[in-house]
């Protein structure tokens, strides 16, 4: 009884367009008809299904009428799982403590398509706080944690991003993506984004970049807080702090050392101003 039920719940086309990728994963290329013979899919049905996943990157045929074979982007996001899982248990005890330090909430984040994601969090123990539940997305481009992932991804990367962002936000012009640039080229000098109320009215973020060992940004540490909590002195401890643990949370990974400079007392100025 309890078969049926779950049954009742599931998605046919969606169980098809799985069942086609796991058979394909089975070997390097398929053949339309091979693949409709061993799928026993309409062959109407397995084409929407391939077109499908071409027009979304999973897929790639070699030319119209030739062969189809699953692309890297698959292998791409079994890294991105392995890495999150990684990510969150090591990076642990580093947001533990610096939580601790500022009694502010603390997110782990990374890139996922134009969005961030917290993939961990340690909550303030402040009544008044901002909290995200972990899966929780929000738009890279107008975030501190998303500048930050943004200003050390590849440039090809970077191109992508910016190219996705046009497509999935008719909002975003050309004046937009300049100012996109000129934000996340300050932090890549700083090492440090911040968020002035962008995302959340009342609410402001510092963030700083973590690396693994190839010098490849993997996630952020932010830090969100209420501006009626956001003196001069709460801003210049986050300004010094976030990139501390970020750094130490960048050696567990035994990442390469990266060098930074700015003016703290220009950027405390920055945060802390109403």
């Amino acid at each position: 009884m309890q078969k049926k039920t779950d049954k009742y719940y599931m998605i046919g086309s969606l169980e098809k367009a799985f069942f086609v990728i796991e058979t394909m994963a089975t070997q390097n290329d398929w053949k339309l008809k091979t693949l409709n013979e061993v799928c026993s899919i309409p062959k109407g049905t397995l084409q929407r299904i391939l077109r499908t996943l071409e027009e979304l990157g999973y897929v790639r045929q070699d030319e119209r009428g030739g062969a189809y074979a699953l692309t890297l982007k698959f292998y791409k996001l079994g890294k991105q799982i392995t890495s999150q899982s990684n990510i969150t248990t090591l990076a642990r005890p580093v947001l533990q403590n610096l939580r601790d330090k500022v009694n502010e909430t603390i997110n782990l984040s990374t890139l996922s398509g134009v969005d961030m994601v917290v993939i961990h969090q340690k909550s303030s123990r402040h009544t008044l706080q901002m909290d995200s539940i972990v899966g929780t997305s929000f738009p890279a481009y107008s975030s501190a944690s998303g500048k930050v992932f943004l200003a050390f991804l590849p440039e090809d990367e970077l191109r992508t991003y910016i190219k996705e962002l046009r497509r999935s936000n008719a909002d975003i012009n050309t004046e937009t993506i300049n100012q996109i640039y000129k934000k996340i080229e300050n932090v890549r000098k700083r090492g440090i984004g911040l968020d002035s109320e962008e995302l959340f009215k009342g609410i402001r973020c510092v963030a700083a970049p973590v690396f693994d060992d190839t010098g490849k940004i993997i996630a952020t540490i932010g830090c969100s807080v209420p501006t009626v909590r956001l003196d001069r002195a709460l801003s210049q401890k986050l300004l010094q702090e976030i990139p501390l643990a970020a750094a130490e949370a960048s050696k567990l990974f035994e990442a390469p050392e990266h060098s930074f400079d700015f003016d703290l007392d220009e950027l405390t100025e920055l945060l802390a101003s109403s």
